[in-house]
């Protein structure tokens, strides 16, 4: 990824944040050896996690378009549909397409991945719970197999039951006018 593409990926991450109430926690990208042996650190007054609580994280790939004729939502996105209509008057994006699914119920600090078009993935690791309620999330998108280099690697603070968009990238880089892939992350504690 270019500077300048990796820019503009931090630009519409920083501005779906402050749509959605969520706070970015770090984007620098890490060590890998470094991170593992480092122990998270929880956030500001965070409870301690209760071995029994988990997390239930929804990961879902979407492909927007600014395309499209009038503004059309995938009827399967309708739980996440207000943040996609406050996401389309910051980016003029005009239609939205459910590419992707999946739902993780996850013991705290135990990740999860989801396959993501083009070869590539997404991985989301639940790291703790803030007295507000919100979670901290790392958040993973691997490049290509099969060398799945990391495109992005940070943290965000998920308000409860609340979703957050991160995107920039092509839905598929073998396709430049395929549309732009949006991922979208919502978080509920059981």
């Amino acid at each position: 990824m270019t500077a300048s593409s990796r820019r503009a990926v931090l630009a519409l991450v920083f501005a779906l944040q402050l749509g959605a109430g969520a706070r970015a926690a770090d984007d620098k990208p890490a060590d890998a050896g470094a991170e593992a042996a480092a122990a998270p650190t929880p956030l500001p007054g965070a409870p301690k996690e209760p071995a029994e609580l988990r997390v239930r994280i929804t990961v879902r790939a979407i492909a927007a378009s600014r395309e499209a004729q009038a503004p059309e939502v995938d009827p399967r996105l309708a739980p996440i549909a207000a943040d996609l209509h406050s996401f389309a008057s910051d980016f003029n994006f005009k239609g939205y397409r459910l590419v992707e699914e999946q739902t993780f119920d996850l013991d705290w600090k135990s990740p999860a991945q989801m396959e993501l078009p083009g070869s590539r993935s997404v991985q989301v690791t639940p790291r703790g719970l803030g007295a507000d309620g919100r979670i901290k999330v790392h958040l993973e998108v691997l490049g290509q197999h099969p060398e799945h280099a990391r495109r992005l690697h940070t943290d965000y603070s998920v308000p409860r039951g609340r979703t957050i968009l991160v995107g920039g990238y092509k839905l598929d880089p073998a396709k430049p006018d395929g549309g732009t892939l949006l991922i979208a992350v919502t978080q509920a504690v059981k």
